[in-house]
């Protein structure tokens, strides 16, 4: 026999289902706020932090998945030797080299050389050494986003 639902209960299992089907995380968060600033929602409050929490509990209990490669320690140092002996040889033949531009040539050519003298896998490489230009433009974006946050708003 099934327990009878109250308003809320019902009200709050549209909104559930409704804020389930938004594709983005962004309009998720929106629409969220929205209902947090109605007033008219106020008693759902306990029902949505208690389904919020459900949700994450759901997501955070995945599997553990093992990394895709696992490299010994003197395999990963050999990498880590020859790439950077490779971007040194980059800089001793290209001094007046400067800017993202040239960096990005240079870690191309320490990572070329990395794969081709030690047998690694590109993505291995890759994966232990980033680019430096994405680099750069993640902590651009950081910054920007620190910058918005921090900005008092008019």
């Amino acid at each position: 026999m099934r327990r009878h639902q109250s308003a809320n209960e019902e009200l709050f299992g549209v909104i559930l289902r409704h804020w389930q089907s938004l594709p983005s995380e962004q309009e998720k968060a929106r629409f969220f706020l929205s209902v947090l600033h109605d007033e008219r929602f106020a008693d759902l409050l306990p029902f949505m932090v208690d389904a919020t929490l459900a949700q994450l509990g759901q997501t955070d209990a995945t599997p553990f998945k093992r990394s895709r490669s696992k490299l010994s320690q003197a395999r990963e140092k050999k990498i880590g030797e020859v790439f950077w002996e490779a971007a040194e040889a980059w800089d001793r033949t290209h001094p007046g080299a400067s800017g993202l531009g040239d960096a990005r040539k240079a870690w191309r050519f320490a990572v070329g050389q990395a794969v081709k003298r030690t047998g690694a896998d590109p993505k291995t490489v890759k994966r232990r050494f980033p680019d430096p230009v994405e680099k750069a433009r993640a902590r651009g974006r950081a910054l920007t986003q620190a910058l918005r946050d921090w900005t008092p708003k008019k």
